[in-house]
């Protein structure tokens, strides 16, 4: 880095504040499960160094035809070893992309060039705080303070954003959009051969100036893409906004909240976006007593807001409560009748993938129902097995879907296979990986984009892992056959670790792409 006489100064003292002081403190106090290391990046969860494209990779089995495009998964992978503690969302984001081109097999894993991956890879370590891993207890004031001074002094610039992109992914307008909540999303381009490149962060031609969740959602019929903004510190804490399928931002809508909430995913209907207010919720001064700033508040009712898709005021949003309710993801809505159907993955107990519980986790597949004209909700399980991380049949994205493609999150957080949830018969079919073999989020690739196509007509993509053996697969497997059929395994040149979304991106939409 080209830094002044003053800034060397101040970069070898704070450095050594560091290590000596904000360390020391930290040191003073055991590291939760949830936050060690050694127990968040042990094995497969362990960083990979950036690979180049590698094509003609070896096939096992016939792919589909219809397989031409691009499959690429987002995930936290931390640049440098962590000084402090670690969660596993607190890495920086790298996609991993498979090819399939003509017959042809590649593949090719980058990490998304971040402004806060950008200065921290010239600074030679980390020098931003991790959101989750660090900012707990009076370590955490300390790591603020340190960045603060660091800020100061010039040696970093937080102005850019901080984000890490690691989380979701989506293709709108043209671009591959990487994303975590923290910040705006990073527009990424697959070049010819499957390899990629950041091309910066995205502000939407300027309309954007505020953070995007993870997970935005495009309507398959008008291609338009919503998506939610949350605030941790000022309010408004919440806004509401979408962007038509040729990139103009409609309205800003501010949401009242009583105290900034999580909220990584939301859903739409054709005509509505449901909104979900739990009871996951940040209180920063409690770092100043020693705990986390992502709190459970129990004495809050958990509530789902549903607001007319074009509204440009919250006048008309109604709040329906839905009690002792946490869905980190939301997998579809829709309507019928009064009532708004919601489809999610409901955890008990709600706060422990950030803090440490005796008790165990659960992910239980529910289905929930709004209803407009009594302002009442019921609630009933789907099925018994832990399941999170998954996709349906885009093409029926807010519209009454049948199908969902769910990873089984057992022994958690490994995940051991995928489950084909029925929606009307209640059937769950699952595809085990085997012994030691271990994967992620399945992604639906549907065979046309013709909407009186069978809603399961396509294959299901899923990264898989074999812990004994080291070897790393990518699975194709026919979504519509009785036993869910293995079509097609991909050898991978290295490593995959366990991540977290990914997308599926045609040829054709591939063709459109913009700089």
């Amino acid at each position: 880095r080209n830094l002044n006489k003053f800034q060397q100064i101040a970069a070898s003292v704070l450095d050594m504040l560091e290590k000596s002081v904000v360390t020391g403190l930290e040191s003073k106090f055991p590291l939760p499960a949830t936050a060690d290391p050694s127990v968040q990046l042990e094995g497969n969860y362990a960083p990979v160094e950036e690979r180049s494209v590698m094509h003609e990779l070896e096939v096992t089995g016939k792919l589909p035809n219809f397989l031409e495009g691009i499959y690429v998964r987002n995930g936290a992978n931390p640049q440098f070893e962590p000084a402090g503690g670690h969660h596993l969302f607190d890495g920086d984001g790298m996609l991993h992309a498979v090819q399939f081109k003509q017959g042809i097999v590649s593949y090719a894993c980058r990490f998304t060039h971040t402004q806060r991956f950008i200065q921290e890879q010239k600074a030679g370590c980390a020098i931003f705080p991790k959101a989750i891993g660090e900012l707990h207890g009076h370590g955490g004031v300390a790591r603020l303070l340190l960045y603060a001074a660091r800020s100061i002094c010039g040696l970093v610039d937080g102005t850019q954003g901080m984000g890490v992109a690691n989380a979701g992914l989506v293709f709108h307008n043209g671009r591959l959009l990487a994303m975590s909540e923290d910040d705006l999303p990073y527009h990424v381009r697959v070049l010819e051969d499957g390899d990629l490149e950041t091309v910066g962060r995205y502000d939407c031609n300027g309309q954007l100036s505020s953070t995007m969740i993870a997970h935005p959602k495009v309507d398959p019929v008008s291609g338009e893409l919503f998506a939610l903004s949350y605030n941790i510190i000022t309010a408004p804490f919440l806004k509401y906004f979408y962007i038509s399928s040729d990139g103009i931002r409609g309205p800003e809508v501010s949401i009242t909240l009583p105290e900034p909430t999580m909220m990584h995913d939301f859903a739409i209907t054709e005509n509505f976006v449901v909104i979900p207010d739990q009871q996951m919720v940040f209180r920063l001064k409690e770092m100043f007593s020693g705990g986390s700033p992502v709190v459970h508040n129990s004495e809050k009712s958990a509530r789902f807001g549903i607001l007319p898709k074009y509204d440009e005021t919250e006048a008309r949003l109604q709040w329906i409560d839905v009690p002792d309710c946490f869905c980190f993801h939301l997998w579809n809505a829709w309507e019928e009748g009064d009532e708004v159907v919601v489809i999610g993955s409901c955890m008990t107990p709600p706060d422990s993938i950030f803090n440490e519980s005796d008790e165990a986790l659960k992910s239980t597949l529910s289905e929930i129902r709004l209803n407009r004209s009594t302002g009442v909700s019921t609630r009933r399980e789907l099925a018994s097995l832990n399941l999170e991380a998954g996709q349906m049949n885009r093409n029926f994205l807010g519209r009454k879907s049948r199908y969902l493609y769910l990873a089984i999150a057992e022994p958690w957080p490994k995940v051991s296979g995928f489950a084909k949830v029925d929606l009307v018969t209640g059937e769950v079919k699952k595809y085990i990986y085997g012994p030691n073999c271990y994967g992620g989020e399945p992604t639906f690739v549907p065979r046309s984009s013709d909407p009186s196509a069978a809603e399961d007509d396509g294959c299901i993509l899923a990264f898989m892992h074999n812990e004994s053996t080291g070897q790393s697969e990518l699975l194709v497997v026919d979504a519509a056959s009785p036993s869910l059929q293995l079509e097609a395994s991909v050898k991978l040149p290295s490593r995959v670790p366990y991540g977290f979304h990914g997308t599926y991106v045609t040829a054709k939409e591939l063709s459109k792409q913009k700089l």
